[in-house]
């Protein structure tokens, strides 16, 4: 596994099955381990239910929430989709009438 500490031999017998079986399994199902994309995976993850409180109960813009994370915006739509949050109009929150 390239940019890793496992060998595909090591990791077959962590899973205790074949390496022929690992490779087929790597190839069906690849995965980005590099440090920086996981630890933004990680990171998405431990705080999208802080972004959905600030979204539903405080009312603040997905371009709001990224700013106050410094991250993107299509991250925090991304991860309050994922997480069940209907999103809602632009411009407009619940009991306020869309701006023109």
């Amino acid at each position: 596994m390239p940019g890793s500490d496992f060998s595909v031999a090591q990791l077959a017998r962590t899973l205790e099955t074949t390496t022929a079986h690992v490779v087929h399994l790597l190839s069906q199902h690849p995965v980005d381990w590099s440090p920086p994309r996981f630890r933004r995976t990680l990171r998405t993850a431990n705080r999208s239910a802080q972004w959905r409180l600030w979204y539903e109960r405080d009312h603040l813009s997905l371009q709001a929430i990224a700013d106050r994370e410094d991250t993107s915006l299509a991250a925090i739509r991304l991860a309050l989709l994922k997480n069940g949050t209907r999103l809602r109009p632009v411009g407009s929150y619940p009991g306020q009438p869309r701006r023109k």
